[in-house]
């Protein structure tokens, strides 16, 4: 019986796995890389180690484009809006200066001046237009590659082996029995 008891023992509930971004803690202390590669080796009988790198590298990929297409949006709106007050400015610039040559003058150079922002409005809504599709493949990304983690870390904490001491009839009388 002791015998028995002692290799439950070793078999006991080491504590909760949990996941900080792409390392893995167990009762809150992060695992060393070299650890974490041991715990995913084998979690019932399976190599957990491809699955987490390729989730890893999908979920970096998708921070990348996600904070990359966050920048590009928030930059092409400022250019944007330099560009359309560019053309508003430059707009009424030209029609008051235009004004001293007559009515016909004022309408030309109130055109020239709204034409002035023309290219900080083309070049903020490529950027801003690349920055938001940059976004919509990243967010995905994110989220699928998390929820992969998640579903290998969720496998590690119900993968642990339970072990079991029964007491019963067997085929030479009566005994124990440790499963595991």
């Amino acid at each position: 019986m002791l015998l028995s008891l002692g290799a439950w023992a070793q078999y006991a509930d080491t504590g909760t796995v949990t996941r900080t971004g792409t390392r893995i803690k167990v009762d809150g202390v992060k695992l060393s890389p070299e650890d974490q590669a041991a715990m995913l080796a084998d979690i019932n009988g399976t190599d957990y180690n491809p699955a987490w790198d390729k989730a890893k590298a999908g979920r970096t990929t998708g921070m990348a484009l996600t904070l990359g297409g966050g920048v590009a949006a928030l930059g092409g709106s400022t250019v944007l809006l330099l560009g359309l007050t560019t053309s508003v400015f430059g707009a009424a610039i030209g029609a008051t200066v235009g004004s001293i040559g007559g009515q016909e003058s004022a309408q030309q150079t109130a055109q020239k001046g709204a034409y002035a922002g023309k290219p900080y409005i083309t070049a903020g809504l490529v950027a801003a237009g690349l920055g938001v599709a940059a976004m919509g493949a990243g967010i995905p990304m994110l989220v699928v590659n998390n929820r992969k983690l998640n579903v290998i870390v969720n496998d590690c904490n119900s993968g642990r082996p339970a072990a079991q001491l029964t007491m019963g009839p067997t085929a030479n009388g009566f005994g124990l029995a440790l499963q595991f």
